[in-house]
């Protein structure tokens, strides 16, 4: 791969014209794998490119995309990105309300659409917007005379230009738009590519949203740069399924997914992680989260380390990765080649570096609050360990403070906890308290495995979790997980939900981060009764 390739686009024809008869794009319909060569996808980027500057769309404008992961996204993204303008994706689980914020805020005036997203927001969105929906492919039209000459004059983009704009998951307040450049994107993919060791000879199985930094980078970049193969999940649903159809070398995922499949396995027998994984899976990477010591344990007792990184969406988004050679259980890896990491005297994780955000979209302020002579303040605490691999211990922001004095950080707790294969999702509360508290939200398969399995007199929802003995089990699980914890960081009370947390409520984002404010406020009367 050329060194001397300062945008996408360029990354993308460089490797376009290289491997132009060779697989690049898989996609499954109905369980069905077929594949796009690079070529293929060459001539749609190029059409859909020429569609879009009849449309007058010119370098610096806002095109927002609302669809989940399929060929049209990358190809839509592609396109956008040669006529130098701005892609601002947009998560496909927004409310109506931030749909029509974040595309008034960014200033678009083409709207690219699935099906689904038409179906939902039509109607609801300003005047003037082009829209454009996927399941009319534009892509796959013949450029007309008129369209090849209209994207004649755009301009190519160089390096600092503005690549995309990703509006946050706001974990404590309003989404902001971060602004990423082509130089954040390609440097940072390209690190993470020879930290990792990946090759032009992987197959990697994609279903995290590209809408999200994590794989619009360490799937779709780095998948341009390398020259390999990629395939789109199905759905969700059919994640492992589709990992026996395609059979990948590598994965990208988050806590939730390897969690999942830890639950799969009770047991370390010989090669049932390899087989579930389609047979010839050589490296599993996890980002987004930390992953529980228990889930980590299970993947490391087959042989099948996870290997975790950290990162923000502000910084492109990996500072610190793990490859095989430095594999810690606990850890998120070392800097990337390039990313300078510091803590500061509170261990508050600093960061400076290629990949670090142009800024926040029309918010100097926030801008300024956030990037401190060069330095990106990630609000995240760490620690190094003896082998020079950093450990999250933290955020700044959320650290509970107990009425004893002690300062707990809920996300170890939470980490500890998701380990059990009777949690889904886990909230430790107590800020002001005398100890702390947790919001359990079961695993709704082994609560019914359990009460099935003690023959349990069970009528209703609710009465499923606040039975004795179900209470019992989690009691137990809890002590359990929390055996090697601090005192302060003990779960004192806790209430099993018969829901879990809400996107639609603002409990969670769309990356199921939860959002403790919101939490808290809407659990209030079950939290005070807990400390009654």
């Amino acid at each position: 791969m050329p060194g001397n390739a300062v945008s996408i686009p360029d990354l993308f024809v460089a490797t376009a014209e290289r491997s132009a008869d060779q697989p690049a794009l898989g996609t499954i319909r109905d369980g069905r794998l077929s594949w796009r060569t690079w070529g293929d996808l060459h001539a749609d980027v190029e059409r859909l490119a020429n569609v879009l500057a009849t449309h007058q769309v010119k370098p610096g404008d806002r095109v927002v995309q609302i669809s989940a992961n399929c060929y049209a996204w990358i190809v839509t993204d592609l396109a956008i990105l040669s006529l130098g303008a701005v892609h601002v994706p947009m998560h496909a689980t927004l409310s109506m309300g931030q749909y029509v914020e974040q595309i008034a805020d960014c200033g678009a005036r083409v709207v690219f659409l699935s099906a689904d997203a038409q179906a939902k927001i039509q109607g609801h969105l300003a005047r003037g917007l082009t829209l454009i929906c996927h399941d009319r492919d534009p892509g796959t039209g013949t450029g007309t005379g008129t369209e090849a000459s209209a994207r004649a004059n755009a301009a190519h983009p160089s390096a600092g230009d503005l690549a995309t704009l990703i509006y946050t998951s706001g974990t404590t307040g309003r989404p902001r738009g971060v602004m990423l450049s082509h130089q954040n994107l390609i440097s940072n993919a390209l690190s993470v590519t020879e930290a990792v060791g990946s090759q032009a000879d992987e197959t990697r199985l994609s279903f995290l949203p590209f809408s999200h930094i994590y794989a619009r980078t360490c799937d779709l970049t780095s998948w341009i740069y390398c020259g390999s193969r990629l395939v789109l999940a199905e759905s969700r649903e059919t994640i492992l399924r589709d990992c026996q159809l395609v059979r990948p070398s590598v994965i990208n995922g988050v806590p939730y997914f390897y969690q999942k499949i830890a639950q799969q396995l009770p047991r370390a027998e010989p090669g049932s992680l390899q087989a579930l994984l389609g047979g010839r899976i050589k490296r599993c990477f996890c980002g987004g989260a930390a992953v529980a010591p228990e889930v980590e344990a299970i993947f490391e007792d087959h042989g099948l380390p996870l290997l975790s990184g950290y990162g923000l969406t502000e910084a492109s988004p990996v500072i610190t990765a793990t490859a095989l050679k430095n594999y810690q259980p606990g850890t998120v890896g070392v800097p990337l080649g390039g990313v300078e990491v510091r803590l500061a005297e509170n261990r508050e994780i600093c960061v400076r570096g290629p990949g670090v955000m142009l800024g926040y979209w029309n918010d100097s302020a926030a801008t300024q609050e956030t990037i401190v002579n060069g330095w990106l303040q990630t609000g995240d605490l760490g620690e190094w360990d003896a082998s020079g691999n950093l450990r999250i211990v933290g955020r700044e922001k959320e650290m509970i403070v107990l009425s004893t004095g002690k300062n707990v950080s809920p996300m170890r707790v939470e980490q500890l906890l998701a380990g059990s294969p009777y949690i889904e999702s886990v909230c430790v509360v107590g800020d002001g308290r005398k100890c702390l508290a947790a919001l359990v939200v079961p695993n709704p398969d082994a609560l019914r495995a359990s009460i099935k399995e003690q023959h349990l007199w069970v009528w209703s929802r609710r009465r499923a979790v606040t039975h004795p003995r179900v209470r019992a089990i989690f009691r137990a699980e809890i002590d359990r997980l929390l055996t090697s914890a601090s005192l302060e960081e003990q779960v004192g009370p806790f209430a099993i939900l018969d829901r879990n947390f809400l996107l639609e409520q603002g409990e969670i984002t769309a990356k199921l981060s939860l959002r403790r404010p919101t939490i808290t406020a809407n659990f209030s009367r079950l939290i005070d009764s807990l400390y009654r």
